[in-house]
């Protein structure tokens, strides 16, 4: 048997509207082109008139494989049944509206063959190109979710939810057999899998623009797929990298810690200011809630801040630590009406900028200098 050198997947779903341009469109292309390839629509158990239209696509489309889901399970099953069944030694999936063109595909076959094993399209990196770009919800909506993928599992890419992704047929075979997601997070997932093989992975510009009349509702759905990126950083505990935002709660609880505590302690050592230091002071600071109160607080700051250092780097730790400082004199300032000498402020001033200066490098990933990203964990 002759395997096809290249293989593109195009998961479908109720896509009567597009498949009678896209699909001969796309095959055009492909027969142009300068390599042997086929082209696998998976159908996802779709309830209109796709499956029909897919075979009387493929009496006319020569190399056009239609695979049928039973039912509907989700984009993630459908590509992945796709990985399984696709022969070629290169193989590349895209969404079925062409958002992404076909003349883009050459762009991820020339990544696969300089060495990479996986190769993803972005809208977000220098170079990407929209000439019709999503509606703003849905734009700020992709960010966000793209911004807790980077948050919760220190993944650099600039697009993780782009539906233009290629891989070589090794890469492709060993995400297929270890994926499981079939919904929203599913390219994320892939993604985890990738840096858990230690696959190289390239993120490179596109041309894309928005022609799909989207089923997803953002007031409905964003919490279904927060709730995918929680369940798989559960499952990906071990391979997530370390990423000095994810000790922000910790930190945070330290600072709100110290405050209160700072509260508390200044409104029960007002009461004690008129007593001379001795036995009574004392007796009367013992007997003080507020400063107990104050003194619980600082203790809970103390081991807040214990555990956060447990999980970051102590350059990023300390300059955290110093926003205690910057709160409570704030605080001292607004409540109680004390004066800020200029080296308080300088210090305050100082400790800002060198917070959002290590958290900025915590966060950022360089581009490299061929217009892309590209991300590989070391081999042991």
């Amino acid at each position: 048997m002759t395997f096809p050198r290249l293989s593109v997947i195009v998961p479908v779903y109720n896509e009567q509207a597009n498949l009678e341009s896209s699909i001969p469109r796309l095959a055009e292309f492909l027969r142009v082109s300068r390599v042997t390839w086929e082209l696998l629509v998976v159908d996802d158990g779709s309830r209109d008139a796709t499956l029909k239209l897919l075979r009387q696509l493929r009496k006319r489309i020569s190399g056009l494989r239609v695979i049928r889901l039973p039912r509907h399970r989700g984009k993630g099953a459908a590509v992945r049944e796709g990985l399984h069944a696709a022969r070629g030694q290169l193989i590349v999936f895209t969404d079925c509206d062409l958002s992404t063109a076909p003349g883009q595909i050459p762009k991820a076959v020339r990544w696969l063959q300089r060495g990479y094993d996986v190769a993803i399209g972005s809208r977000n990196l220098p170079g990407s190109h929209l000439p019709s770009p999503q509606p703003l919800p849905r734009r700020l909506a992709g960010r966000a979710f793209n911004l807790a993928a980077k948050i919760l599992f220190g993944l650099p890419y600039a697009d993780t939810q782009c539906g233009f992704k290629a891989f070589t047929a090794r890469a492709a075979r060993l995400l297929a057999r270890s994926s499981r997601v079939n919904g929203f997070a599913f390219d994320v997932e892939l993604l985890l899998l990738a840096k858990r093989f230690t696959l190289t992975v390239k993120e490179f510009p596109i041309v894309w623009s928005n022609k799909a009349q989207t089923t997803i509702r953002l007031l409905r759905h964003a919490p279904q797929m927060f709730g995918a990126l929680m369940s798989l950083k559960r499952r990906f505990k071990a391979t997530i990298a370390y990423h000095p935002v994810r000790a922000m709660p910790l930190i945070l609880a330290s600072c709100a810690g110290a405050v209160l505590g700072q509260i508390f302690y200044k409104q029960g050592a007002l009461t004690l200011q008129d007593l001379p230091f001795g036995f009574e002071f004392l007796h009367a600071m013992v007997k003080s809630q507020s400063v107990w109160f104050g003194l619980v607080f600082f203790m809970a700051s103390a081991v807040t801040w214990i555990m956060a250092l447990a999980r970051v780097e102590l350059s990023f730790a300390f300059p955290m630590l110093s926003l205690n400082f910057v709160f409570t004199t704030l605080y001292a300032w607004l409540v109680f009406g004390e004066q800020i000498a200029f080296n308080r402020i300088a210090g305050i001033s100082l400790v800002v900028v060198g917070v959002l200066a290590i958290a900025a490098s915590g966060t950022s990933t360089p581009s490299s200098p061929s217009g892309g990203r590209e991300s590989s964990m070391p081999r042991p």
